[in-house]
């Protein structure tokens, strides 16, 4: 069974709190509009995008947000969210790396490095001051 959009954008979202968190950042700018913009730049220049089919059009940055707003509340994801004034990334499993993490979380389709290339690709968008560094 092909997996939902709910599924992919979970994926997604989940992979790109671990590869964020693979650069050493703590935390990004909790801007929505911020948010969005890194995404659908990061999103563009990854060569995985296609193994996610159902998360394409003009409304990338959006899915993504609402996503990360999900994440918070979803049981059983290995990597989420905390949004604010500032949005975390963290690993969800206690006493977990995000090396530990990256790893159960990749697959056939879209490995560790995969991830951290969006993560990296991600953060590569904000202005210094939107980052906040181990």
């Amino acid at each position: 069974m092909k997996p939902t959009k709910d599924q992919q954008v979970k994926k997604v979202v989940t992979g790109m709190a671990l590869g964020v968190l693979a650069q050493g950042v703590d935390a990004v700018t909790g801007g929505k509009m911020a948010l969005e913009f890194a995404f659908n730049f990061a999103w563009r220049r990854w060569p995985q995008a296609d193994e996610f089919p159902i998360i394409r059009g003009h409304d990338l940055g959006n899915l993504f947000w609402i996503g990360m707003g999900k994440s918070e509340r979803r049981q059983g994801v290995v990597a989420a969210w905390e949004s604010g004034q500032w949005a975390a990334p963290y690993v969800a499993y206690p006493g977990w790396s995000a090396d530990e993490a990256l790893d159960l979380h990749a697959d056939s389709d879209v490995s560790a490095e995969d991830w951290i290339q969006l993560g990296a690709l991600f953060v590569e968008y904000f202005k210094p001051e939107e980052v906040r560094r181990a």
